[in-house]
This record gives structure tokens, C-alpha cells and sequence, in this order.
């Protein structure tokens, strides 16, 4: 295939500097098996679920043997795109729907629909997971669905008990509380402005009534509704730790775990870990929002892409579906970084549990939106968002102007 690649470095992040990633593979026999490559981030770096699917799913396959290559999600998705210019790219890689946009544009991303009829499982996936795999006008499947996150808010319940403070139900709330619970090396909260802060980011802008697109499909996100709710995002800048402009998630997830920050805005996959060290004394709350009996936050579907230019196509599906049967789902859905599982049957499961933690994330699921799946998304959510916002978080641009460049860039064809 031959790629568009004027097209595809426009959508795309610039390139990033490449560092090395361990290959995790079973000692399976090669020679029988048909060798996939399999790009992936991790939230968890020490959890070794993937590495155990992997070899479980490596043992178990008599024909398809797959390989994973773990790479920071900082990195990822400029490496993804550039090593499909270079012709090294992967066969199957993780992906992020917010990125569906510019990969199926460029044609990129195989088509999966009749591979999903012929594999004979798929009634057992939640029909709306399938649709974070489309684009607007198409109905094909370009992403096999893997696991949802919708984004909801953590809270130390012995520093707001300290402090003499109850958990936030509105975003004024929060600016009111934040100055109390700033000071002596004590901060409010992360803005994340570095990598994966855009869906934090979303989640809050969606709470406070902002939208991205309206109902004709016309972009929003730079009206004066938006202008105000990103102000006020903006100006939390004053009650979060040094760093966090251009911080990613470890130094937000550090912050959080060693008491710094009394909230973080993140999702399920970090529950396990943030209850391991406060227990009873973590809270989890939706996202404070203009109006709690109108409650929005972001969600965002993490599935898996097999690459046009692979020549495995079918060995690679093998995988992509064998994730989605109850075990590797429940598997990880479960586990260190477990987020919430697209398949009927597991869903139910969690949906049955006594966890506060799921049971506010299922219910913030039923209300919450999703980045458009514009060419322009793939290209905010992987490059443009993070300078932007950094810049008006240091007053080089308003509220206004970060929000008129970025709607100017989902706007793109």
C-alpha cells in the first residue's frame, strides 16, 4: 500500500524521539506459528496482565504466536505513525478512538466488519462499542472495541476532613475549596497538561456544559458557553503543583498517591492502585459539573486497530478477538489497570459488584460523550492539545484563543 504521507505526518504529532521497548513473547515455536507485532501503552508499567494474556493466548493458539511491544503513551502515537511511513510499523496496535479520524482518512486502519460477521461472537459486544470503531457517514468497523473509560474524580477524604471540606458536587465548588487546600507544599489538584491530559481536560470542559460539537454536527468548542467552562480550568493552574502544565500521568498519579494533590481526575484503571494506599480514605465522585442533575464527562473507547499495510491480517484478528471472549476480558478488566469491559456478559459482572469505584464509573458511562471521530480529533488529541492549553496556562493566549485554534484544527478535512 502505498501511503499518503504528506497526509498522514499533517495529522499526526510530530516526530518524537524513539527510546527502546522490551519485546515480551512466549517460547512458543515460531516455526509453526505465524508471528504477529503488537504495539501497546500501558497506564500501569510495572502490571504485567498483558505480558500473562500474551503468553496465555501464545500457548493456547497453535497457529498465531503474538509479540508485544510496550511503549510509553507519550510516545506512542507519533511513533505508530511515523513507523507507517517508514514501512516498520506493527500488525495490530492499541488504539484510542479519538484517533480513528486521520487513520481511516489516510486508510490506514483495515476494515473489520466482515471478518466481526464471520467470527460469530460479536452479539456478545455492547452494540455502542462497535460504534466507537465507525466514523461519521461510514458504517464499517475500523477498531475492534477492548475496554471504556469514563472519567470521574478522586478525592483524599483525610485532607478535605482536615481542612473541614466535603467532596465537590459543581465546578464553582471547586474553585471555591481550592485555595484551602493549597498551601505548605499541599496542592489542590493536577491540570495535566502534557500527555493524555486532553481526556481530564474534556471531562471537565463536558461537566461544565461545554460541548464539542452541536446537533448539526457543527463545532462549538470555541462559543462563549466553552470559553468560560476552560476559564475556569484555566485558572485552577493557581492551585496545582509545580509541573503540572506540562505534567503526564505519572506525575499526576505520583502526586496523588504521596498526598500532595487531594483530587485526581482519572478513571477505573487507576483503582486499584489509589485504594492499595489511601483504602477507606479514598473517595470517588463524578466530575463536578455545572449541574449535578445534568451530570457529563468524557469517555473514551481503547480497542485495537489491525494495520492495511499488514500482511497477517488474519492471525492478527485472532488476537483482537480472542481479547474479547470472557476470560482475557473479565482478566484484565479486573486487574492493576482494568477499566470497563465492552462485552455484555462482563459488564454485567461488574455492573453486579459492590464497588463504589465501578458502580460511579458504569453510571457516569450512561452519561457521557465521546470525542468526535473527526480527521481533526485524531490530530488535537495526538499534537495540537497540549501546547495549546500549556500556552494559555502561562498566559501567552486567552481562554478564547486556545479555544479558537483548537476548534480551528478539529475543523480540518
Amino acid at each position: 500500500m502505498k501511503l499518503n504521507t504528506r497526509a498522514l505526518v499533517a495529522s499526526m504529532a510530530s516526530l518524537a524521539i524513539l527510546v527502546p521497548s522490551a519485546f515480551l513473547s512466549t517460547t512458543a515455536s515460531a516455526a509453526t506459528k505465524t508471528t504477529i507485532e503488537y504495539w501497546l501503552w500501558q497506564d500501569n508499567a510495572t502490571d504485567t496482565t498483558w505480558a500473562d494474556l500474551a503468553a496465555q493466548f501464545n500457548a493456547s493458539n497453535p497457529t498465531v504466536k503474538v509479540n508485544l511491544q510496550v511503549i510509553p503513551l507519550a510516545q506512542y502515537p507519533d511513533k505508530l505513525a511515523t513507523s507507517l511511513v517508514s514501512g516498520t510499523g506493527p500488525d495490530v496496535a492499541r488504539f484510542k478512538d479519538s484517533w480513528l479520524g486521520a487513520y481511516v482518512k489516510n486508510k490506514l486502519a483495515a476494515p473489520l466488519s466482515a471478518k466481526i460477521n464471520k467470527w460469530g461472537r460479536g452479539g456478545n459486544v455492547n452494540p455502542s462499542a462497535f460504534d466507537a470503531g465507525r466514523v461519521p457517514g461510514d458504517n464499517e468497523v475500523y477498531m475492534m472495541p477492548h475496554q471504556n473509560t469514563a472519567i470521574y474524580m478522586y478525592y483524599n477524604k483525610a485532607i478535605f476532613a482536615k481542612a473541614g471540606l466535603t467532596a465537590p458536587k459543581t465546578q464553582d465548588e471547586v474553585l471555591a475549596l481550592a485555595p484551602k487546600l493549597t498551601g505548605n507544599g499541599q496542592y489542590a489538584m493536577d491540570i495535566r497538561g502534557g500527555a493524555g491530559g486532553q481526556d481530564q481536560w474534556a471531562a471537565w470542559m463536558l461537566a461544565g456544559g461545554a460541548r464539542f460539537t452541536d446537533d448539526s454536527g457543527n463545532i462549538v468548542i470555541d462559543n462563549a458557553k466553552a470559553i468560560s467552562v476552560n476559564q475556569k480550568y484555566l485558572d485552577l493552574n493557581k492551585y496545582a503543583p509545580p509541573g503540572s502544565s506540562t505534567a503526564a500521568f505519572a506525575q499526576v498519579k505520583a502526586n496523588f498517591l504521596a498526598g500532595t494533590t487531594a483530587l485526581m481526575i482519572h478513571h477505573v484503571g487507576s483503582l486499584v492502585e489509589m485504594r492499595a494506599k489511601w483504602g477507606t480514605d479514598l473517595g470517588v465522585i463524578p466530575i463536578p459539573s455545572e449541574d449535578p442533575k445534568s451530570p457529563a464527562t468524557i469517555q473514551a473507547m481503547s480497542g485495537n486497530i489491525i494495520l492495511s499495510s499488514s500482511k497477517k491480517q488474519d492471525a492478527a484478528f485472532k488476537w483482537v478477538s480472542w481479547l474479547l471472549t470472557p476470560g482475557p476480558m473479565l482478566r484484565l478488566s479486573i486487574s492493576p489497570q482494568g477499566q470497563l469491559a465492552v462485552t455484555k456478559t462482563e459488564s454485567a459482572k461488574q455492573a453486579s459488584g459492590k464497588d463504589v469505584g465501578y458502580k460511579v464509573a458504569l453510571t457516569a458511562a450512561k452519561t457521557a460523550q465521546s470525542w468526535p471521530r473527526l480527521v481533526g480529533t485524531t490530530t488535537v488529541t495526538s499534537a495540537t492539545w497540549a501546547p495549546t492549553l500549556q500556552d494559555a496556562f502561562a498566559g501567552k493566549s486567552t481562554s478564547a484563543e486556545a479555544l479558537k485554534k483548537l476548534a480551528t484544527t478539529l475543523a480540518q478535512k
